[in-house]
């Protein structure tokens, strides 16, 4: 099952046309622009890895904002974290070994 993290960033890639600019896509675009004359065909590679590189970049920075704005919401709400969940359980798992601890005395 997908996080919430997960669906939250497939959600808004799939709203945003140009960061989820794959390079099949950005081929066809590229072409496009050969057949138009808008390019050249010397170009054509080299426009296709700064578009795929350019589509990679917007999804990275997408991807440190919605996670910010995420753990932003989590503080807001004061919700665990992993980390007070991990705490709390090994707190549970010392008073569990003292309690089934035999008894001395």
């Amino acid at each position: 099952m997908a996080t919430l993290r997960e669906i939250l960033e497939q959600g808004v890639l799939m709203g945003l046309g140009a960061l989820s600019l794959t390079r099949e896509t950005a081929q066809n675009l590229v072409e496009e622009m050969v057949k138009r004359g808008q390019a050249q065909r010397e170009e054509a590679s080299e426009m296709i890895e700064q578009l795929v590189k350019r589509g990679e970049k917007e999804r990275n920075a997408l991807r440190r904002l919605i996670r910010e704005e995420v753990q932003e919401v989590f503080r807001e709400l004061q919700l665990p974290t992993h980390a007070d969940i991990k705490a709390l359980e090994r707190k549970l798992d010392a008073i569990l070994q003292k309690l089934e601890a035999p008894s001395q005395g």
